[in-house]
């Protein structure tokens, strides 16, 4: 659901929240005022990465920050639509594809150059780059939300996503190793 992740200034204190009508949470707020808002499909998940991030100056079972002026200034740029900070759930899974490939890039090219064996090294690089969706299987993200921020199944596709690709790669590879031991054999 469409929403929006603001920052909020109210006093010395700065608020992190979600909201679907912007317009009535600033109503509800006064006297704060918006610093900077960002419309977005998945805004629970945006605010809970963005709490992630300045948990350290979070105060305890509070959405409010005591934020120094970079920090506002940071998380304003993070609340950009140009910012490259992920902001939804399918963020996690192109991060997770992106550490596949390098694993599978890093692991052929030192397993190509030990041993020789191409279809060998591929076998290899693919099984290797499967360890960042199992991972993405399990946890559901790569660190970057805190339970508390998020409903408790709402990383469940993400989960499913990474365990099919995980699941995928795996069969791959196994053809892949069967084809090795088969050619290897004759």
């Amino acid at each position: 659901m469409s929403g929006f992740v603001y920052l909020m200034k109210n006093g010395d204190l700065y608020k992190l929240g979600s909201t679907i009508n912007l317009r009535s949470e600033v109503s509800k707020m006064k006297p704060g005022e918006i610093i900077a808002s960002l419309k977005t499909n998945e805004p629970k998940s945006f605010e809970a990465r963005l709490l992630r991030l300045y948990k350290k100056k979070r105060i305890p079972d509070t959405n409010y920050l005591r934020l120094s002026e970079s920090e506002v200034n940071n998380c304003k740029k993070h609340l950009d639509v140009k910012s490259n900070f992920p902001k939804s759930l399918n963020d996690e899974l192109r991060i997770g594809l992106n550490g596949s490939l390098f694993f599978a890039v890093i692991t052929f090219l030192i397993s190509f150059l030990i041993d020789k064996m191409f279809v060998f090294s591929f076998f290899l690089s693919i099984l290797f780059a499967s360890l960042p969706m199992w991972s993405l299987a399990i946890l559901g993200s790569f660190g970057g939300y805190d339970i508390d921020d998020l409903a408790l199944f709402s990383t469940v596709s993400n989960r499913f996503k990474g365990l099919l690709i995980a699941i995928s790669m795996i069969s791959v590879a196994y053809v892949l190793y069967t084809f090795f031991r088969f050619s290897t054999a004759f």
